[in-house]
């Protein structure tokens, strides 16, 4: 359906950000992937949606380009809780996972219904061998969206 739009928007970040998702979503990486660079090479300001193509480059464990992304967001905008997972990101790619929790809980701080960072939070915990804080957290993030298989 959002190739559609593109024909018809082929320039909108927006359509090209959902069609990433959408390519995330049925694991299809390395075209989520590419479409997210393609938007960050045309609008290196723009920060929606880009915990996701953070998720996808912890994944795959590029650390250099992650490492990019969380300075260039920010750089940009250091108070949005796309920003914070994404440096939460990088810092449990670096194994450094009492600093991703930070970060995790700075998202929260922003937005309380964040998912991502409910999630990536409790993966953190597992991570730290905190069961019960894992368990908390993938609760809230189910008690926001009970459809998420992440969680």
């Amino acid at each position: 359906r959002y190739h559609e739009l593109a024909e018809h928007f082929p320039n909108s970040h927006y359509v090209q950000s959902q069609m990433a998702l959408a390519s995330y979503n049925m694991r299809n990486f390395n075209s989520a992937q590419n479409l997210f660079e393609k938007i960050l090479q045309e609008d290196p300001y723009r920060l929606d949606n880009l915990d996701t193509y953070s998720n996808i480059l912890y994944v795959r464990e590029q650390k250099t380009q992650l490492s990019f992304v969380a300075h260039n967001a920010l750089r940009n905008e250091k108070y949005r809780p796309e920003t914070c997972c994404i440096v939460g990101n990088y810092y449990s790619l670096k194994s450094q996972h009492e600093k991703a929790v930070l970060y995790f809980k700075r998202a929260l701080q922003l937005n309380h219904q964040y998912l991502s960072a409910w999630t990536l939070m409790g993966h953190e915990y597992v991570e730290m061998r905190n069961t019960a804080a894992a368990i908390d957290a993938y609760r809230r993030a189910l008690d926001i969206t009970q459809r998420d298989y992440r969680a």
